[in-house]
């Protein structure tokens, strides 16, 4: 029997600090900010809007162009669509989520 140490995919959405989640709340505050419907918002990205409601459900997962996409059309950079959690409710990471060279961790 095969082993994940990745949890899986319905384990990762309930999570509320994944990074679609983080992703899916800073867009619709974005989208709030300028007073427009998901529809008219979706139209101004210059995607489809079932794509934009897609992004928006629980199957969303945006590719690294189309966070881009959005953030060049929303005058954003990239990362502004992925803000930090709270201090308060993230620990630093610990020494398992360094990595050394060609991605190996490095020894202790």
């Amino acid at each position: 029997m095969l082993s994940s140490s990745r949890p899986r995919k319905a384990a990762r959405i309930s999570n509320e600090q994944s990074l679609l989640r983080v992703f899916q709340t800073r867009l619709e505050a974005l989208r709030a900010e300028t007073g427009l419907s998901r529809r008219a918002f979706a139209d101004r990205l210059g995607i489809p809007r079932s794509s934009y409601f897609h992004l928006m459900s629980d199957a969303g997962n945006p590719s690294l162009d189309t966070v881009e996409l959005i953030a060049e059309r929303v005058g954003v950079h990239p990362s502004a669509l992925f803000p930090e959690p709270d201090a308060a409710s993230s620990a630093p990471p610990g020494p398992e989520a360094k990595i050394g060279r060609k991605g190996v961790a490095p020894r202790t």
